[in-house]
């Protein structure tokens, strides 16, 4: 008898993923693009109902449809974290779609102007510290005190390496950065005690359109990726997977860092 099954008798099973973030709700901002965008479909798939917020629409809701699309659930709601209203309303939301509030992934923010600092002005001060700065401010005040209020939860933030080293032509930028490292820290020691975790990302140069904007070309851009010690630019999904284990169990025990994930740049 022929054990070899035909192909049309095949019965090819589905991928299965783990669902470690399962009934966890998750707002995760900036999600319009790159690590934003990825970070989301990523908790989606791991079981996390997720709240996509942006400023953008159009590109929110396609991320929304396409985490509906693979069977998890999201939702859009847009915002501008700058101002303080639209966080509480963002954090409301959440609440009142899916009842509470686990995780959150500050995520939005600016580049500003890269320009050597005699020539910075203070509409670009203004503007990048009120992206950088002011929204991570107001999104964690909104977020842990929901978390604390319900048990716990878990933050993280996007420092950027330019958290914890210098570039020039890039002081606005990088004391934004600096600015967020420093609340992190400052805030992981206020709650990590009663039940809230916090934490932040140092991604170095990722392939997103925020790379893109930054650098005068595509070789520019490359060169520059190519100095890290991993010889490449990191990619979104890459630093997704680093949100997805901060916010993880697997984090329990890790409050107040910076995880660098800049493929060795800074070590270079």
């Amino acid at each position: 008898m022929n054990r070899i099954a035909s192909t049309a008798q095949l019965q090819i099973a589905p991928p299965v993923f783990a669902r470690p973030l399962e009934d966890k709700v998750a707002i995760v901002t900036g999600a319009s693009s790159g690590i934003g965008r990825a970070t989301a479909l990523e908790l989606a798939r791991r079981g996390a109902k997720v709240v996509a917020s942006a400023r953008r629409v159009g590109p929110t809701l396609e991320l929304v449809e396409a985490i509906r699309a693979e069977g998890h659930e999201a939702t859009f709601v847009q915002a501008d974290v700058t101002d303080e209203a639209y966080v509480e309303r963002l954090v409301a939301e959440a609440i009142a779609t899916y009842g509470k509030l686990d995780i959150a992934f500050n995520n939005a923010g600016t580049e500003g102007v890269f320009a050597p600092l005699l020539e910075q002005t203070k509409e670009t001060y203004d503007l990048v510290f009120d992206a950088n700065v002011r929204s991570v401010f107001y999104s964690m005040k909104h977020q842990a005190q929901a978390m604390l209020g319900a048990g716990g939860g878990v933050i993280v933030n996007n420092a950027s390496m330019g958290g914890v080293i210098g570039f020039e032509n890039a002081a606005l930028y990088i004391a934004t950065k600096h600015a967020v490292l420093g609340m992190t820290k400052s805030a992981a020691l206020e709650w990590y005690r009663r039940g809230v975790r916090v934490n932040a990302i140092c991604p170095g140069i990722i392939d997103t359109p925020f790379q893109d904007r930054i650098w005068p070309s595509t070789e520019a851009k490359n060169s520059f990726a190519n100095a890290t010690v991993a010889g490449r630019a990191g990619t979104a999904e890459e630093m997704a997977k680093v949100v997805a284990f901060l916010v993880s169990e697997d984090a329990s025990f890790v409050s107040g860092h910076g995880l660098l994930a800049d493929g060795g740049y800074s070590i270079a």
